[in-house]
């Protein structure tokens, strides 16, 4: 490796990024190995000098007790115990100068020290803890000195002589008097440990670098050979790739194979390339090719091919269908073309083959268009025609409701007529009037149910929660006598509805639901529920009626079609195409014996904004 390129080609090889792999690698157990030397440099610090420094304590501690007792002798002019520590300490300090090797305290208790009280927070909390503790343990921290981080030794000095007790309480009057087994203060050790830490990080960088250079060293080595190998694997595979790739490329340029036939029409030889391998078999070896083709052929295809054989001409693009050993089946285009001897005697054929699935495919997408493209315009002539209809049905329909209401008034008018003129002869005529008033009222529903369903009114859409407004309308239906209403609401969404011609929808379809029960129906229940799917609003209305019959069914939603003797047959024409209006759909589920279900499926007023915009 040579220069600049060389170095940056190695480190974007495998080889190259494995080693930068194995560098961090090494960085990690480096800094490992120099943690750990560090850490164990510092416990066996604080462990050596924690031991050291709480024996030397003890022996203080005993000298200061041994002198409590030797102070009865001396006289009232002797220092009080504390007093002795905290002065004998401070000429120790004094002695030390300005040495960096340890600190010696003795301070007392936060509040009630007799000499030297704590000289920071740190070491008052600590005496304060140890003071509270019923058998109080030397205490060893690490803090933050002026100077660097500094390794404190709290050793508890209890009061253990009855004479130091009397002593001390005798000076301090003023304050609570100390006990037996008090803690009085405590001897503090600082010993500095910058220059034990520096040293310790020096060493475990030296420790950590060492195993680094030696790793990186090692592991540059075995990359550097690895990438020679690889580039010279890496060279030998493009040479065949390409080899490869000239010969592909020459057999694929013209078929994915080729085949012979001998002069019985008999496969002798295939040379396959490619994906071939998957298409043709040596068990095709001397088979012809009717015995060898199994599917996609009709007879007037093989009447044709055989006729092409016989004439011995060449044919093109004959079309079969394969199976696959995964049983996928494939579409394929032969071609060929006979072969003669120098005495123009017929030795058979030679031709090639293509894999043509993906064009097939094409084809039968376009067919599948084309028939999809002609369906839509069947349907959009169609609904052009049905609207051409209803159209012309409205204008005869309006038509005929205008020459039909004027003789519809003057036989009402005439039947009131009647009607008082019965009265004052007093002839009882309520029956028969009665029937031609309801026949007049009938007439007058069917040309307003014509009129309704030829005449389509533009949607006044409001949004509204479904279920409260659903039970409004609810609240306003009456059942006849011994039908029950029930109500299972759990939509609780928005809905851009037509408020009115919604509630025709409502109460057409409740109606029907009361209707078909009949007097001797075990259970008289209509059922209307509601509920949410997705973005869709459905509503469904079941009644326990007889059901509706299965010849029946499919013709529920056609113009002038009734089962009543009383209906017109557009109350469900003009229920299905309200709903349609607004976007929705409609369905009927009935079983003889069981009642029916009517479920009306409508789009949320979120979905509704989602599709405008």
């Amino acid at each position: 490796m040579r220069g600049v390129a060389g170095w940056a080609h190695f480190f974007g090889s495998r080889a190259g990024q494995g080693f930068i792999l194995f560098l961090c690698a090494s960085q990690l157990l480096a800094a490992g190995a120099g943690y750990g030397l560090y850490t164990e440099n510092l416990s066996w610090f604080q462990e050596h000098k924690s031991a050291e420094k709480i024996t030397a304590l003890r022996l203080v501690d005993a000298f200061v007790n041994d002198y409590a007792n030797l102070r009865t002798q001396l006289g009232a002019k002797a220092p009080v115990p504390a007093t002795f520590r905290a002065d004998a300490i401070a000429a120790f300090n004094k002695a030390q100068g300005d040495s960096e090797e340890l600190r010696l305290l003795w301070v007392g208790v936060p509040g009630r020290a007799i000499k030297a009280a704590p000289l920071d927070d740190e070491m008052a909390a600590t005496i304060t803890s140890l003071a509270a503790q019923p058998s109080p343990k030397p205490v060893t921290q690490t803090v933050d000195g002026p100077h660097g981080p500094v390794f404190r030794t709290v050793y508890p000095s209890v009061a253990r002589e009855q004479s130091c007790i009397d002593c001390h309480n005798q000076i301090q009057t003023s304050r609570a008097p100390w006990h037996l087994n008090d803690v009085m203060g405590a001897f503090v050790i600082d010993v500095p440990m910058a220059a034990f830490i520096r040293s310790s990080l020096f060493q475990a960088a030296g420790l950590g670098l060492a195993i680094f250079l030696a790793m990186s060293i090692i592991g540059l080595s075995f990359a550097i050979a690895l990438y020679r190998k690889g580039k010279e694997r890496a060279a030998a595979e493009a040479s065949l790739a390409e080899s490869e790739a000239r010969f592909r490329d020459f057999a694929e340029a013209t078929s994915d194979w080729f085949w012979e036939q001998d002069e019985n029409l008999r496969f002798v030889n295939f040379l396959r390339g490619g994906k071939a391998t998957q298409i043709t078999s040596d068990e095709d070896i001397g088979k012809t090719r009717r015995e060898a083709v199994k599917l996609g052929v009709t007879d007037e295809q093989w009447a044709m091919h055989d006729a092409d054989l016989a004439a011995r001409r060449p044919f093109h693009n004959f079309r079969f269908q394969r199976e696959l050993a995964d049983h996928r089946i494939i579409h394929v285009s032969v071609s060929g073309k006979p072969v003669f001897d120098a005495n123009g005697k017929f030795r058979g054929y030679r031709g090639a083959g293509r894999d043509v699935t993906t064009e097939a495919a094409v084809e039968v997408e376009l067919q599948r268009r084309v028939e999809e493209r002609t369906a839509a315009l069947k349907a959009a002539q169609g609904d052009l025609v049905r609207k051409e209809r209803l159209s012309a049905l409205g204008q005869l329909t309006a038509t005929m409701a205008h020459e039909l209401r004027n003789p519809l008034s003057a036989i009402r008018n005439t039947l009131f007529a009647v009607k008082e003129t019965a009265v004052a002869e007093g002839i009882s005529l309520d029956r028969p009037l009665g029937r031609i008033e309801r026949s007049i009222e009938r007439c007058d529903r069917i040309i307003n149910d014509l009129l309704d369903y030829t005449r389509i009114k533009e949607l006044r859409r409001a949004v509204l929660m479904s279920d409260a407004w659903l039970a409004d309308v609810l609240a306003d239906q009456r059942l006849p006598a011994g039908i029950s209403l029930e109500r299972h609401f759990g939509a609780d969404c928005e809905i851009a509805i037509d408020p009115d011609q919604m509630r025709r929808v409502v109460i057409n379809l409740v109606e029907n639901a009361a209707q078909a029960i009949g007097d001797s129906a075990v259970e008289r229940r209509v059922t209307v529920g509601t509920s949410r799917n997705g973005d869709f609003f459905e509503m469904t209305i079941e009644d326990t009626g007889s059901g509706i019959p299965g010849d029946v069914l499919p013709k529920v939603f056609e113009p002038l079609f009734s089962t009543k003797s009383f209906g017109t047959g557009l109350g469900l024409p003009v229920v299905k195409q309200i709903v349609e209006q607004h976007g929705g759909s409609i369905a009927i589920a009935s079983e003889p014996g069981k009642g029916t279900r009517v479920t009306v499926r409508l789009q949320t007023a979120v979905r509704n904004e989602e599709i405008a915009a």
